[in-house]
């Protein structure tokens, strides 16, 4: 899953550069950047997905964090963290509110819509390879979770 480093890269330097009112946004950004399966799944660019996680920095004045799912909002960061943590698979549209506009940004949300065909195929691959030393280590839950997220890959492909 290495092509999606683009977007732990982003997380990176968001947290570097950027301050946010609510430190929870802190420790989210980095258990998002922290889990391959998570990181893979979210999005900057598909603001139609039916999960959103917003993030604003201090100086937009604007709530740090703001969570939505099938039209449920909450900015409980406890309940953002369980959410994002039980539902590693599930794709999320993350949007970042700064108080000017951030070339950055831009640029990891362009990287990202040139590279989302490229970034299946890697993972797939890398996904086989996962399998197959699930496989040789006869680990059976590991087997089923990542075949399962195997097929929704191989789903996305068409």
């Amino acid at each position: 899953m290495r092509k999606t480093s683009f977007k732990k890269d982003f997380i990176n330097y968001c947290l570097y550069n950027y301050e946010f009112k609510d430190h929870t946004a802190v420790w989210i950004l980095n258990f998002i950047k922290s889990h391959p399966l998570i990181t893979h799944n979210i999005s900057f660019t598909k603001s139609g997905l039916s999960r959103k996680l917003r993030i604003a920095e201090k100086r937009t004045n604007r709530p740090t964090l703001m969570f939505e799912k099938n039209g449920t909002v909450t900015a409980d960061g406890e309940t953002i963290f369980h959410e994002l943590n039980l539902n590693k698979t599930e794709e999320l549209y993350v949007e970042f509110i700064f108080s000017k506009n951030d070339v950055r940004y831009n640029q990891a949300k362009t990287e990202e819509l040139m590279k989302n065909d490229e970034i299946l195929l890697e993972d797939i691959k890398e996904l086989e390879v996962l399998i197959d030393e699930a496989l040789v280590s006869k680990d059976k839950e590991r087997f089923f979770e990542l075949t399962d997220e195997l097929q929704k890959l191989n789903d996305k492909r068409g």
